[in-house]
């Protein structure tokens, strides 16, 4: 019978010879996980990187790098350091019970932090950004000659019982204050403007005694305003993108060159110009 011999053929015959799907038993891991792939239509190869924004400067087109990222991340991160150092100082100065050494510990953690913010700043007119550095090491060296004295439990405390003492530490506090105008300016932040207006009032009223008997309340509201406005201001600089700290990078690259090669630059601008 030919249904029969057939039957039996059929039935000896592998079952991929037959035409049936083999078995993926016998299959590895590997092979598993790519089939799950591409039936979901998933790849194995690693994905590449998106690419780099460009942005177009005044003297070329530029980019992020790994290392305009760092510099902004410790500029920011010097920036929320001081802010808080000084506002935990502040708040010593204020608690009977605190002592000593925690306003002096705050007020030094937060200026080595600042100074290396201001290391880190990115300002286009470089005589600018080393004036507000030479105000910093100024009243840097300020607060190390008040620290000497043998009156002097802190330069905080110091500060706080000899209005006098402002006129060592002020330089160090000017350069907070350009810093503040600059971010205020270019970016109009408005914390930045405050930080940048009530830096010089508080200082100047406690050296002058402007408010009178009133001074001490005065002066502890414009410390806590001054606090506040400095801590949103460095809180508010996370939020930014990177580059818009970094600036116009084109700027600083052609600044580096030589006299000559800017005046190749210069010309091989205008050649595309044209």
């Amino acid at each position: 019978d030919e249904n029969m011999m057939a039957t039996v053929l059929s039935s000896a015959l592998p079952a991929r010879a037959r035409g049936a799907p083999a078995s993926t038993s016998g299959t590895t891991p590997r092979r598993r996980l790519r089939a799950a792939l591409a039936r979901r239509g998933g790849s194995t190869s690693t994905s590449s990187p998106p690419p780099k924004e460009v942005f177009q400067g005044q003297f070329g087109a530029w980019t992020v790098d790994a290392e305009d990222e760092r510099e902004v991340f410790l500029y920011r991160l010097g920036l929320s350091v001081a802010a808080v150092s000084w506002a935990a100082t502040g708040l010593s100065l204020l608690s009977p019970a605190a002592p000593a050494w925690f306003s002096g510990a705050g007020y030094a953690v937060g200026s080595f932090a600042f100074g290396g913010s201001l290391a880190l700043i990115h300002i286009y007119v470089t005589p600018a950004k080393r004036f507000l550095q030479g105000l910093f090491l100024v009243g840097l060296l300020g607060s190390v000659f008040i620290f000497t004295r043998e009156d002097c439990a802190s330069v905080p405390a110091y500060v706080a019982s000899h209005p006098s003492g402002v006129w060592f530490v002020g330089p160090l506090f000017a350069s907070v204050t350009g810093v503040g105008f600059k971010e205020g300016v270019c970016y109009n932040k408005s914390e930045a403007f405050a930080l940048a207006a009530l830096t010089p009032t508080l200082l100047l009223a406690h050296l002058t005694g402007l408010f009178g008997e009133a001074s001490g309340p005065v002066e502890t509201s414009l410390l806590a305003l001054w606090s506040a406005a400095f801590l949103s201001f460095a809180a508010s600089k996370w939020g930014q993108p990177v580059h818009e700290d970094i600036g116009d990078k084109s700027v600083f690259e052609f600044m580096k060159l030589s006299e000559e090669e800017q005046q190749i630059q210069l010309r091989r601008l205008r050649d595309l110009g044209e």
